[in-house]
């Protein structure tokens, strides 16, 4: 798993579990890449920090950490890439071997869940697997990853969730858990030392160390506006430099204090000098995450401004941590809305909320509050303490002993894929997800269908199959009729309704993978040239579109959309008019099985249905297409995997 001295909540999180697990008498070792983390990412540690990475309790229990990285001349190969997987799947597989330890455990899944997964197949114990957002969307649809990560998945004792829903997966509902994270170290308080600012700015200014842009004492008569993570665009910084500068222009005096590196920091530098804030900014090194807690103390206010973040059940747990720390939380409302963040805060009373940080006008006029009256920044702060109520992390270690129990108990992961679930649930978890995923037809017509079900699996040929084709069949056996007895909605409007949630039920079931269905089969995926970055329409115009396997367009006659929201109500359709033109829908399933719904016009159906390997771009715009949006539209298309260009 990540561990320190990598940067982030995953690595923070592992770290606790870990001890946590050791505290209760368990030996545990930690086998990781840390070491290699590149510079970028990489956590200041001294000394004493490094000291804690393992420990030892008078009950036996002990971490003791693994690392990659010793033999680094010896791993190059051609086209070269750092083995990271095999690596670790070896390290792991020694360390299971040597202690002979019950499970393995993995968080994120490139590169630990797979080569855990390698390791539990070898040694015959059982896989814990634990998955992160970005896991779950941004690999899990990746065209050339995903179906690893749906393979490891299902082989997997037990499946670590929040409140994502992975059953379409054909995964028995047992092997899933489900951990909300609100754990906090003790050292997340307002009592507790404040952290020397000037002294770690002399620090990281000594040779050898990782530097700073700026060694001038901090203005301690100034308030000081905070930053840590990684910086970017979406995380709002350069909203926050520009916002800073005004304020500067108009004579406000502050200091502003960042833990941050990434790959975005030359950029970030450059911003800061452009702006002429540099002089009153400092741009430290990431330090251990049991010491942000003094930075935090040691600011008037800390920003977290993050706003369309492409990960969008992205849960960061920063805002917990300012806020426990009795720091006034300067928050965007993108974060501040949503449903694990908004309950409790107010905003101007135990935050500060802006609503749209890239509103520069807004922003400014939220830090010139801080600036001019710190002592109400103050009371802010602390009116924040009590907001979260927040898990002792040493309860990390008895949740984690209990999951581990279970997939013991479980027993290790099956050798062969099995997509399904036992064959006498099958009416009951077809029911579930009809109800699930088909709410507005299953409620319209549960007698319908549960009449029709046995009959349905009774004449099914099971034998292969999964409970996910299973559900599927049953739902087109059913379109394939002309019975609609609903009582909610004319016939014609329940029809349109149902064809509308099967296409959603379609998107959250993987179906294809055993199949051998990906969404571009070899012989159809892109070259590795035809990108859609270069510039030029003449480029771009020679290429050849060819359509997702995994896209599905379909046209209705009624407004459905409408219908649904008017019966998810309870409300009934006595009758609604036929759309002068069909509505047109594009429905795209991803890896992730977090699928897509949107509508488009008649000239991208038409572009789409010209996606057929045949005809080039340019082809298609003497087709009628508009050539004024087409190559942004192509573009656009690629980029979100609608389309691949050959």
């Amino acid at each position: 798993m990540k561990y320190p001295p990598i940067q982030g909540g995953v690595s923070a999180r592992c770290y606790w579990i870990a001890r946590g697990l050791a505290k209760r008498g368990h030996q545990v070792t930690v086998v990781t890449n840390a070491t290699e983390v590149e510079d970028d990412y990489r956590i200041w540690t001294s000394p004493e920090d490094i000291a804690r990475l393992e420990a030892e309790f008078d009950n036996g229990g002990r971490v003791r950490v693994v690392t990659t990285g010793h033999f680094r001349q010896s791993s190059w190969y051609i086209p070269y890439a750092n083995p990271y997987l095999t690596k670790l799947a070896a390290l792991g597989t020694e360390e299971i071997r040597r202690i002979d330890a019950e499970v393995v455990f993995s968080s994120y899944f490139e590169p630990y869940g797979m080569s855990a997964h390698l390791a539990a197949s070898w040694t015959g114990i059982p896989h814990v697997v634990q998955h992160a957002g970005s896991d779950r969307t941004r690999l899990m649809d990746h065209p050339e990853l995903s179906l690893a990560y749906r393979e490891m998945l299902r082989r997997a004792s037990l499946v670590v969730t929040g409140d994502l829903d992975l059953s379409g997966l054909g995964i028995p509902l047992d092997r899933f858990a489900r951990i909300r994270h609100g754990h906090l170290p003790d050292e997340f308080s307002p009592e507790g030392p404040k952290l020397d600012i000037d002294a770690l700015v002399r620090r990281a200014a000594e040779p050898g160390a990782p530097g700073v842009n700026n060694t001038r004492p901090i203005d301690r008569d100034a308030v000081t506006i905070g930053l840590y993570g990684k910086l970017g665009e979406v995380k709002g910084s350069y909203d926050l430099i520009a916002a800073l500068a005004r304020l500067r222009k108009q004579g406000k005096r502050f200091n502003l204090v960042t833990l941050s590196n990434g790959r975005e920091k030359t950029k970030f530098l450059a911003a800061i000098r452009e702006a002429g804030i540099d002089d009153c900014t400092w741009v430290l090194p990431f330090i251990p995450h049991w010491r942000v807690p003094e930075f935090l103390r040691a600011c008037t206010a800390v920003c977290f401004l993050e706003r369309k973040f492409p990960v969008e059940i992205h849960t960061p747990s920063l805002p917990r941590e300012v806020m426990a720390c009795g720091t006034c939380l300067i928050l965007s409302g993108e974060i501040a809305n949503k449903p694990y963040c908004s309950p409790g805060l107010r905003d101007g009373e135990n935050v500060l909320v802006v609503q749209d940080p890239s509103n520069i006008d807004q922003l400014a006029a939220t830090l010139d509050q801080v600036i001019t009256d710190p002592e109400r920044a103050r009371a802010i702060g602390m009116a924040g303490i009590g907001v979260y109520s927040h898990k002792p992390i040493d309860d990390l270690g008895e949740t984690y002993e209990e999951l581990f129990a279970r997939a013991i108990k479980n027993g290790a992961s099956p050798a062969k894929m099995d997509l399904g679930v036992a064959k006498h649930t099958w009416e009951e978890e077809i029911l579930s997800m009809l109800r699930r995923f088909m709410p507005v037809s299953f409620r319209g017509l549960e007698a319908r269908i549960r009449a029709s079900l046995r009959g349905f699996l009774e004449s099914f040929d099971l034998s292969g199959a999964s409970m996910e084709s299973a559900a599927l069949a049953f739902a087109d056996e059913l379109l394939a009729r002309d019975e609609w007895p609903s009582e909610l909605a004319p016939a014609a409007v329940t029809r349109e309704v149902f064809r509308f949630e099967r296409e959603q039920l379609w998107l959250v079931v993987d179906v294809e993978t055993k199949r051998g269905e990906a969404p571009f089969p070899e012989h159809r995926r892109p070259h590795a040239e035809a990108g859609v970055t270069k510039d030029g329409r003449r480029v771009l115009g020679a290429l050849k579109p060819v359509r997702s396997a995994w896209v599905h367009v379909e046209q209705f006659a009624v407004d459905v959309e409408a219908a649904i929201a008017t019966l998810v109500t309870g409300q009934k359709i006595t009758s609604m008019p036929t759309l002068a033109e069909p509505a047109l829908y594009v429905f795209q399933k991803r890896g992730s099985l977090k699928g897509r719904v949107f509508r488009i016009n008649r000239e991208a159906r038409d572009f789409l249905a010209g996606c057929d390997e045949k005809r080039t771009v340019a082809e298609l715009v003497g087709a009628g297409i508009s050539r004024d949006h087409l190559y942004d539209f192509v573009r656009q298309l690629a980029k979100e995997q609608v389309i691949a260009l050959r």
